[in-house]
This record gives structure tokens, sequence and C-alpha cells, in this order.
């Protein structure tokens, strides 16, 4: 695994794109603000969700989801109530093989259904984990231990994500 997306570049999104940069990724963080993308790509900081954290030159911000989806995974790290929509405009550019990384929590308010359940509706073919923690942003960007998980219902397919690294072990 090369590359890894991240969709969301508020302070969950950059942390988990910090994490992986700094383990030797190449990290292509996608963004709605401005100012995310160019904190980023020039000060090596996202100064409105994670101010006074330095980031890692492998990360690479954008606003192009296009760019974004040719990582070889693509964590999805974009608030509850986006979920869908992000993943609508996504679609057209995502290989259906792929693997996606649900990184929000939450429910869509609007018809009561779970993460997984969206991404199964828009993207029914891609391989499909969820990671979650009890986690701070701030923390892991700093690179604090902390504990997560990563769930998948194949496990040939959580087989294949624990050998490619998707989670680092500390």
């Amino acid at each position: 695994m090369k590359t890894i997306g991240i969709i969301g570049g508020g302070a969950w999104g950059t942390a988990l794109a910090q994490v992986y940069a700094t383990a030797g990724k190449n990290v292509i963080l996608w963004a709605r603000e401005e100012d995310v993308i160019s904190g980023i790509n020039t000060r090596h900081e996202n100064t409105l969700f994670l101010p006074g954290i330095a980031i890692s030159t492998n990360i690479k911000a954008t606003n192009n989801l296009a760019e974004a989806a040719k990582a070889d995974v693509l964590l999805i790290v974009t608030p509850a109530q986006y979920l869908r929509i992000t993943l609508d405009h996504l679609k057209p550019h995502l290989d259906e093989a792929t693997p996606l990384v649900i990184c929000a929590k939450g429910v869509e308010i609007k018809t009561g259904v779970l993460m997984s359940q969206i991404v199964t509706e828009v993207m029914p073919k891609s391989p499909l984990a969820i990671l979650t923690g009890p986690t701070f942003a701030a923390e892991i960007a700093k690179g604090l231990p902390s504990a997560m998980t990563l769930a998948m219902k194949e496990k040939a397919d959580a087989e294949a994500a624990e050998k490619e690294k998707i989670v680092k072990e500390k």
C-alpha cells in the first residue's frame, strides 16, 4: 500500500493523515476549506482544526476528489451528516475495489441509518472497514499512545488489511 487517501480535512482526518505520513506512507488529504489546503501544503499545519501541531511534508492536501480517489485505500472522515453527499460526489472517480475505511461516528439524522449502511447503499461493492477508538485527534497527531479497532465483515479482507498495516501497532 503506497498511498493513503483521507476524505475530510478536519482535526480527525488530519490526525489520521499524520499517523500514516509518519509511518512513511504518501498521504493525500481531501478538504473543502481552502485555508486547510493551503496551510497543510505551504505551512505544514492545519491552523483551522489542529493549530500548533506540525504536519508531515508527506501529506498533500487537495480539494479534488478525483485526485484523492486514486489512493490505494480511502479513509472516510467526513462528518456524519455529509457522508452520503460526499460519497455521491466521490463515486464516479472511485474504483469499486478500493477499500473504504469509515472513520466517522454517528447516524444520519434524516434517515436514522448508520455510517456503514450509507456506504453499503452508495458503494455496495467496495470493501468496507470501520476504524474506531477511544481517541483524541490532537493526541493522535502528536503521536501519543492510543488504542483503535479496525473491524471488517469479511475475515479475508481483515487479514489483508492487517498484512498491509492499515492500522499500525505500537
